[in-house]
């Protein structure tokens, strides 16, 4: 009896010991294993997306944020035992579950789960977007919540005058974050697509405004609660803000007046380029963009609503280059401003003849009046006697053929030399050549931007300036992290009394009545302007596209002005109105 008793209590006692041993073994020798396998299982390190920063002009927000809820599926977190079919099942049902208890219609389908499962298994599926209110609180209130069920914020641009400064602004796409030193300290952590510019401010800008992605842990429990861990967390941090040199009430008025036709319009200021108003038309809605109507829109050949006429449409120029040439030509030979030219209605290169706008002549004319009524045989009399090598190295002064180095981007366009007609022609540079871009035709194209800051440069003693359109960037709490410093990009080769003669001129085209701007005359302010008619298109579409340039008041200029329409009729009868029009409701009341 007692031999069984100790037997007995030796194995119990050994029993105890390898029990002892064990929970020693799982507890300390692999403690640390089971601790990162549990961590594992219940630690969510989720990714969190900065908030974007706002857009400002004239103290108002012109792109802000706003908050969206949707509902999503961490399809990792509830898988079934078995086959994937398993766990297929069982998120479809949960799905159908949830929407029944919402008054929602199920949209889920297998195909959409399986690609998840396959694909992007540690990413949100996102499967119901736009949570009311009374959604959200009816979630808060299902028990219990199933595993990997959660509800995720997302911020979406707003735009305080929807319609308004579209090209400018541009606009945002869904992107998975970019990896950093924080993603690659994380691998698997939980990411969700964040906002990135795709063109305008929003793409130039992209770093700026996207801020800085932060990190935090959650701890999923047994009915599927979220709480934060004691781990550490990385705050985001939120993008910084820009404020533009926009004048909100010009820019409104330009593209109004912009309204049903194709064209743009651009002001600047003629003493740092800062950029006033920018107007493209067509337009469209930044307010009611997605995927459909943006495909939509690339469709339009014809009104080409997407593009940015003001910074990348290439435009014949026209008689808008009468000005520049004459500087150019006064630069070589200053005699020139008391020298005469008789205009007999047509100017003959060989059997070619090239008319004047005046069918019948202008008759005798000094360079003043040339400018004033805008004589086609004068400049190109003038134009074959500067030749096109002096020609196209001062029009690379005046930014023709360059980009202007605006933060949005634009196209350079085409300054006349004789390398482009090799390159477009395929043979040697003629004297018709020439005659063409002594009128602003033929090898010659810009953009409104270009036009206006040329403009600007004649206003303000030949200085070419950058064009700018943010002003400042600061944090959103305040902070001034960048302020605007005008830039000169070039300077015309001229002399001030050289400018004063083509500013005269340029005056005398508004006064005058028979100047080609003479319907700037009775505008709020003095304007000096020129206006250009260009012919473009093969002959089954042959159209013109109607320019006007100015600059006022003009003893003191402050601003310079651009604008081209298509298949206009002139540029006095049709760009002209508009120039006026804009003045008048801008500074008119002033």
């Amino acid at each position: 009896m007692h031999r069984r008793v100790v037997v007995c209590t030796l194995v119990i006692v050994g029993l105890f010991c390898l029990l002892v041993f064990r929970l020693w073994q799982v507890q300390v020798l692999q403690g640390t294993r089971h601790r990162r396998k549990a961590q594992r299982q219940t630690v969510r390190l989720v990714w969190l997306n900065a908030v974007r920063g706002r857009i400002f002009a004239d103290g108002e927000a012109l792109v802000d944020n706003q908050a969206h809820y949707d509902l999503v599926f961490y399809v990792s977190e509830m898988r079934r035992p078995g086959k994937q079919a398993n766990t297929i099942e069982y998120i479809l049902e949960k799905e159908r579950s949830l929407a029944a208890y919402l008054g929602r219609d199920s949209t889920l389908r297998r195909q959409r789960v399986q690609w998840q499962l396959t694909h992007q298994p540690v990413l949100p599926m996102t499967v119901m977007q736009d949570l009311t209110p009374t959604e959200l609180s009816a979630i808060a209130e299902y028990l219990p919540m199933p595993t990997g069920v959660d509800i995720q914020p997302r911020i979406e641009r707003v735009h305080g005058r929807p319609g308004l400064l579209t090209h400018v602004l541009g606009y945002t796409g869904r992107d998975q974050p970019e990896v950093t030193e924080l993603a690659e300290e994380y691998p698997r952590a939980y990411t969700t697509p964040e906002l990135k510019g795709r063109n305008g401010l929003e793409g130039a800008f992209d770093q700026e405004l996207r801020g800085q992605a932060g990190m935090r842990q959650l701890v999923v429990d047994s009915i599927g609660y979220a709480h934060e861990s004691d781990g550490d967390i990385t705050p985001p941090t939120a993008g910084n803000d820009l404020f533009l040199t926009i004048d909100l009430k010009a820019q409104r008025i330009a593209e109004e007046l912009l309204q049903g036709h194709c064209g743009a319009l651009v002001l600047i200021e003629t003493d740092t380029g800062a950029v006033l108003a920018m107007a493209s038309a067509p337009s469209y809605d930044l307010a009611h963009l997605n995927g459909n109507t943006l495909g939509e829109l690339s469709k339009d050949h014809v009104g080409r609503p997407l593009l940015n006429r003001a910074t990348r449409g290439l435009y014949t120029p026209g008689s808008i280059m009468k000005p520049l040439l004459a500087l150019c030509a006064l630069e070589r030979r200053p005699a020139l401003a008391h020298e005469s030219y008789d205009c007999t209605g047509k100017y003959m290169l060989g059997k070619h003849g090239i008319r004047c706008a005046r069918t019948w002549g202008h008759g005798v004319l000094t360079l003043q009046e040339a400018i004033t009524v805008s004589c086609n045989p004068f400049f190109i009399h003038l134009g074959l006697e500067v030749g096109i090598d002096d020609y196209s190295e001062f029009l690379k002064t005046a930014g023709i053929g360059t980009r202007t180095g605006i933060e949005i981007g634009d196209l350079a366009g085409v300054r006349p030399e004789r390398a482009v007609a090799r390159r477009l022609w395929q043979r040697n540079w003629l004297a018709v050549d020439t005659a063409y871009a002594s009128l602003g035709q033929g090898a010659i194209t810009i953009t409104p931007l270009q036009a206006a800051l040329f403009t600007a440069a004649i206003a303000n003693g030949g200085s070419l300036w950058k064009p700018y359109l943010v002003k400042e960037i600061r944090t959103q709490s305040g902070e001034l992290l960048m302020t605007a410093r005008p830039q000169v990009n070039s300077r015309l080769p001229v002399s001030q009394e050289n400018l004063s003669i083509v500013q005269k001129a340029m005056r005398q085209a508004v006064v005058a009545k028979d100047g080609s701007a003479h319907g700037l005359a009775e505008a709020c302010l003095p304007l000096a302007a020129k206006t250009g008619t260009a012919e473009v298109g093969e002959e089954t579409n042959r159209h013109k596209n109607t320019w006007v340039i100015a600059f006022g008041p003009t003893d003191q200029p402050k601003y310079a002005l651009a604008c081209v329409i298509e298949r206009g009729q002139s540029g006095g009868r049709t760009a002209v109105p508009i120039a006026f029009d804009f003045f008048q409701q801008w500074l008119g009341a002033e």
